[in-house]
């Protein structure tokens, strides 16, 4: 349901016009955004939140959901804070413990 628009999102934008910043500012706004509800009321199977991730890698990297593209940077490299020399993004497993930890 939610991930079916989430992958259908993903994979209309022309994310081969936009750079890599653009993507990952796309990713960081309008995916995250769109989850953070969900992510406060339910705890997501680890399964789902993996193929999220690895979605929002493939969109980061190639502009696709579908098109799988060689990663020059790790992923936790990746997801490491600005300062840090990472593009500060969020894996969707954390951010998922982190919200619902805030309802006990």
């Amino acid at each position: 349901m939610i991930t079916d628009r989430i992958k259908t999102k993903l994979s209309t934008w022309k994310g081969t016009s936009l750079s890599i910043m653009g993507r990952v500012q796309l990713v960081k706004s309008i995916i995250h955004g769109m989850l953070v509800y969900s992510f406060h009321v339910y705890l997501w199977p680890r399964r789902l939140l993996r193929s999220l991730d690895t979605w929002i890698k493939k969109f980061i990297w190639s502009g696709d959901v579908l098109t799988r593209k060689v990663c020059t940077v790790s992923w936790k490299t990746l997801c490491r804070p600005w300062s840090e020399g990472g593009l500060d993004l969020k894996s969707t497993r954390l951010i998922n413990d982190a919200l619902i930890l805030k309802l006990a």
